[in-house]
């Protein structure tokens, strides 16, 4: 197997992922990025990424593919044939074993079981692919936990449910933490990737203020959990065990043993910052910062305050935005010229990721509605019948992955464009 082309982090890696997302939407539909982008049939879309000259791909080796049925059953056919194929091509995969899933059918977030079996597929996978060294064992395990358990929008649909939501995260962190111990059994050198949206909230108020002081501290809670600091004292500990009900023995569990990630993959789009304003029934709205005040989105601020609070090493895991391909490479390099900045001001990013390889479906609606809506990525989305096609943005990410600068296009993207003026 050649030499990967990824060193040790010490300079800028350019990554190209595709959106691998199998959600189990409800109790009798799922929905597979994979299948439905087409990427799961073209064995050619590595030649595709390793033509873009990056170093490393966020690839998915999920549990529900491998092992539907059992967690006994295991089929490693794909992800042997996908990730020799990366490898052979310089390319090291970052291997991502659950990606907005809850798992086969026969478990849940919200089962007692979920770590142990996560943890035994998560070894099962380390002792047939030895060789890898970077994984990510759960991605966004906050925003999967939250979709599921506080907005209803994936199984098990639980809506505002404090209870559902601390088992949901809690067991994630068990899980993540368990999968990465028995990993570093078989792969003593192995190296763990944490991936969450990076949101942040402001107040239009002073009735929403302690709400958005909460949602300020979950928005850490995945990492914070693995970090083992979510003990007594701490905003999220009281969180968990009086309104979630949450033993504190589980989260003394994670204290004693804490399992650290050792880079923090953080994911950014226009709607991950938010503003919150209270509403005349007592309520409160929750809007897209760019919806109100597009001025005011500051990727650098966040990622600072980011690394500030977690004191991990940083990357900015996924770039992606629906738009046409100028606006799509517009954002892309807006967004490198936010991560270069930090840099300079001694924050360590050290990877940089373009998301969306071969596009995405559905995702306007959370994959709730089959509608078809298609958006393209890196390449163009090609269902399962086509041939995905060069972009602008696969010119963007060759050159940037060749340490080459990128003039911005000059047409302002939708995201810059007066509130009035956004759809």
């Amino acid at each position: 197997m050649e030499r990967l082309r990824c060193g040790v982090m010490e300079a800028l890696e350019v990554w190209a992922s595709p959106e691998p997302t199998v959600a189990r939407v409800d109790g009798a539909r799922t929905r597979d990025q994979l299948r439905e982008t087409g990427h799961e049939a073209r064995d050619g879309d590595l030649d595709l990424i390793a033509q873009l000259g990056v170093c490393a791909s966020r690839y998915p080796v999920l549990w529900e593919k491998v092992a539907p049925h059992h967690p006994n059953l295991r089929d490693y056919d794909w992800a042997t044939r996908r990730l020799n194929g990366l490898a052979e091509r310089g390319i090291e995969p970052i291997v991502t074993l659950l990606h907005h899933g809850s798992g086969p059918p026969y478990t849940g977030l919200l089962d007692p079981a979920f770590p142990r079996l996560f943890a035994e597929y998560a070894a099962a996978t380390a002792r047939r692919f030895p060789w890898v060294t970077r994984w990510t064992p759960i991605n966004e395990p906050l925003t999967t936990a939250r979709f599921s358990a506080l907005y209803g929008v994936w199984y098990p649909n639980r809506f505002a449910d404090d209870a559902a939501f601390g088992r949901a995260i809690v067991n994630e962190a068990l899980a993540i933490a368990a999968a990465g111990e028995r990993i570093r059994e078989i792969i003593p050198h192995a190296r763990f990737v944490l991936t969450e949206d990076l949101q942040s909230f402001s107040a239009a108020d002073e009735r929403v203020e302690d709400l958005v002081a909460h949602k300020r501290e979950r928005m850490y809670l995945s990492c914070e959990l693995l970090q083992g600091r979510i003990v007594d004292g701490h905003p999220m500990h009281r969180y968990l065990t009086e309104r979630c009900g949450i033993a504190a023995a589980e989260l003394n569990q994670l204290a004693r043993r804490p399992q650290p990630p050792d880079l923090m993959g953080w994911n950014y789009y226009p709607y991950s910052e938010r503003r919150l304003a209270s509403d005349a029934e007592g309520g409160h709205r929750n809007v897209g910062l760019v919806e109100v005040a597009p001025e005011r989105l500051d990727l650098p601020a966040a990622l600072t305050r980011a690394h500030s609070r977690l004191g991990l090493p940083v990357a900015l895991a996924e770039v992606h935005v629906h738009g046409n391909e100028r606006e799509r490479a517009r954002w892309m390099l807006q967004r490198f010229a936010d991560v270069r900045a930090v840099r300079d001001q001694g924050v360590p990013v050290v990877a940089f990721g373009a998301w969306a390889a071969f596009g995405m479906v559905d995702w306007d609606s959370l994959l709730r509605r089959a509608e078809g809506v298609r958006e393209d990525g890196i390449y163009t989305y090609a269902g399962g019948g086509g041939q995905p096609q060069p972009t602008l943005v696969s010119t963007v990410v060759s050159e940037l992955a060749a340490g080459r600068s990128v003039r911005i296009p000059d047409k302002p993207g939708w995201w810059e464009r007066a509130p009035a003026a956004v759809a």
